[in-house]
């Protein structure tokens, strides 16, 4: 069951709005006796400020609840009667220039390379090759069955690699490491000294700093790690090799299949303009001719 309204909260905005919104909210909690903080509540809830401003509607009859609360929902925008946008036509002001000479896009100039990183997406421009670079791109085989057997070489002399150090790894599966701790400390040194009253030497105590040892650690490691993941790379290296020879097999395949489509396109060519009927014939008239003899 909703709670009843107060009678004290008409009382208490009737008096405010009387008196144009001058007197205090201290005053009014006093002369209804209710606590001040719950007469500013009743001032923000029932929007006194819009009614005496005439925006709230039915400012004769109080405000128009909304909901449970008793609010009214505020208007979007700015007040009636705001001119702080008068003239904004958007955009900078006249005169300005702060963006002279702004092309807009990134801003870098052409050909910039500030934010290269890896080379992955660099553009390569043929003019700015050195020399080593252009004549290894004149030599550069694009042939794309040389390119694959050119990578296959590659790829094996890594096999290679990795099983050699996997041998390596494998004769022995311990490996020692020292760690050598050390730390600055004080010590005193003896330093000869020569009295200049006697003459005698003399050997005097002098506090200095300098490293010294303080642990020697022995640390016994497992290569075992190491073994797998060479034979991980290993594995890796294998299946980009059997996917290259695929790829050389299907082309030569193709090339095959190639040669042998010109070669009966070649024949039915000659077997189209009748050259091996024509000359057969022309053999059994001879023939026949002589046995007559004609």
């Amino acid at each position: 069951m909703a709670r009843e309204r107060s009678p004290e909260r008409d009382k208490a905005r009737q008096m405010w709005l009387e008196s144009g919104g001058t007197m205090k909210l201290k005053d009014i909690a006093a002369a209804l006796s209710v606590p001040e903080s719950r007469v500013r509540k009743w001032k923000a809830i029932d929007r006194w400020q819009d009614e005496l401003n005439g925006s709230a509607e039915g400012a004769s009859k109080g405000s128009v609840p909304n909901g449970t609360n008793g609010s009214v929902p505020k208007s979007r925008g700015a007040p009636k009667g705001n001119r702080n946008a008068a003239g904004n036509k958007g955009g900078a002001p006249p005169g300005n220039k702060n963006a002279l000479g702004n092309s807009g896009g990134s801003g870098g100039p052409y050909r910039n390379k500030k934010a290269l990183k890896h080379g992955m997406y660099e553009t390569i421009f043929l003019d700015t090759l050195d020399e080593q670079e252009q004549a290894l791109f004149d030599c550069i085989e694009v042939d794309t069955l040389e390119q694959l057997k050119t990578t296959l070489k590659t790829l094996i002399l890594q096999e290679r690699r990795t099983m050699h150090r996997i041998k390596e790894l494998d004769s022995g599966l311990t490996d020692e490491e020292k760690k050598i701790k050390e730390e600055l400390c004080q010590r005193k040194d003896k330093v000869p000294y020569v009295s200049p009253r006697t003459g005698k030497q003399i050997n005097l105590s002098v506090a200095t700093e300098g490293m010294k040892v303080t642990e020697i650690t022995t640390v016994i490691t497992s290569k075992l790690d190491k073994i797998l993941k060479q034979e991980d790379h290993l594995t890796k290296v294998r299946d980009k090799k059997i996917r290259v020879l695929a790829q050389i097999a299907a082309i030569e395949q193709e090339k095959e299949k190639l040669a042998l489509a010109r070669e009966r396109l070649e024949l039915d060519k000659f077997k189209a303009l009748g050259y091996g009927e024509g000359e057969g014939d022309d053999d059994d008239d001879d023939d026949d001719g002589d046995d007559l003899g004609w």
